[in-house]
């Protein structure tokens, strides 16, 4: 969804907008499907309700399901062209690197992280064939703001983490620094974004400042749940939600005003 969306505020048309959105679906679909497969063993300590520990998919069957969501995600960006189909199979590679090499390790947020920023360039490249060089400033703090999410999501494990002895950044830095890095992250990324907008704000549209501050009321909401509730499931979701409103919000605002042109 995030790719259609900042595909669309790049201008695409729908129909080339839907065809980014299935490709990273589909290489989404994949590098998820890996993970289950590659966490087969571990889950049946710490996630006995996983599908493949609950018997409800075979690792087999997880692989299969992984092979063809690649192959028909990296399809449908090479519809788009050469260049798109790069990034895709670079965020590809790069989750599989995740799934199979760093998670339950301390370095696991840092392709979770990369991941977060090819998003909006794997859209951006694909709507307009071209990234502007400021585009770097988008990429970056999307890194920083994936960064954030990868410490909320492994909150979400940690106890589970700590029983099986997975060392993952939650368990290497505590709960409690892993949130306090994460909010502070957040909160970087948030002023950067909010302090933008309210300096073009002039030349923005009302409902674009106003997304901002739904996006940013929602990243506030995850992060007041986080500390009354010590990183429930639903937390690093909401905050994610509200990082993809936020940040779609702020990267309109930035194209209305002719910042990423050229």
């Amino acid at each position: 969804m995030a790719a259609v969306i900042i595909a669309l505020i790049a201008g695409a048309q729908a129909g080339l907008a839907v065809r980014l959105g299935l490709g990273m679906l589909g290489v989404q679909f994949a590098i998820g499907a890996a993970n289950d497969f590659g966490d087969a063993d571990p889950d049946r300590l710490a996630k006995p309700s996983g599908p493949i520990p609950a018997g409800r998919l075979s690792p087999r069957t997880a692989a299969g399901i992984g092979v063809a969501a690649a192959g028909l995600g990296l399809l449908a960006a090479a519809t788009v062209g050469a260049a798109v189909l790069a990034v895709g199979a670079v965020g590809l590679a790069d989750g599989l690197v995740y799934d199979f090499r760093l998670k339950g390790t301390p370095l696991s947020w840092l392709p979770f992280a990369a991941g977060v920023g090819l998003l909006p360039l794997y859209a951006w490249l694909g709507a307009r064939g071209t990234v502007p060089p400021a585009f770097a400033g988008v990429v970056a703090l999307a890194v920083v703001a994936g960064a954030a999410l990868a410490l909320a999501n492994a909150l979400v494990d940690v106890a589970g983490d700590r029983r099986s002895g997975v060392a993952s950044i939650a368990t290497y830095l505590g709960a409690r620094r892993t949130l306090f890095v994460s909010a502070a992250l957040l909160v970087s990324s948030d002023i950067v974004a909010v302090a933008s907008t309210m300096a073009i704000a002039g030349a923005t549209p009302l409902l674009l400042v106003e997304a901002c501050g739904c996006g940013l009321g929602l990243v506030g909401l995850g992060l007041a749940a986080a500390r009354s509730y010590q990183a429930h499931a639903f937390v690093w979701e909401v905050q994610a939600v509200g990082i993809v409103v936020l940040g779609s919000a702020w990267l309109a605002v930035l194209n209305s005003a002719g910042l990423l042109t050229g």
